[in-house]
């Protein structure tokens, strides 16, 4: 069997990028509905949004890893 790796990106405000990772779909969806309804104030500096919106890729991993497993030590969704 295997999970969702959600992979978002965040601007670090000095013109660099950096990659952040949740298995939280539930936060992933309440996010999409939020810039849905107010993309401007919720986009504005939001990990996973850009010009043009909320976005994600998905990486399909093994059930029984973790984020500690994969060499991540945040998770995005916890804050």
């Amino acid at each position: 069997m295997t999970k969702k790796l959600f992979i978002l990106i965040s601007d670090g405000g000095d013109g660099s990028y950096y990659p952040k990772y949740t298995f939280n779909e539930e936060w992933i969806l309440e996010m999409e509905q939020k810039a849905e309804d107010d993309w401007h104030s919720m986009c504005d500096g939001h990990v996973g949004c850009d010009g043009d919106g909320f976005h994600y890729d998905v990486l399909m991993v093994p059930d029984e890893c973790t984020l500690e497993s994969l060499g991540i030590r945040y998770d995005v969704a916890a804050r």
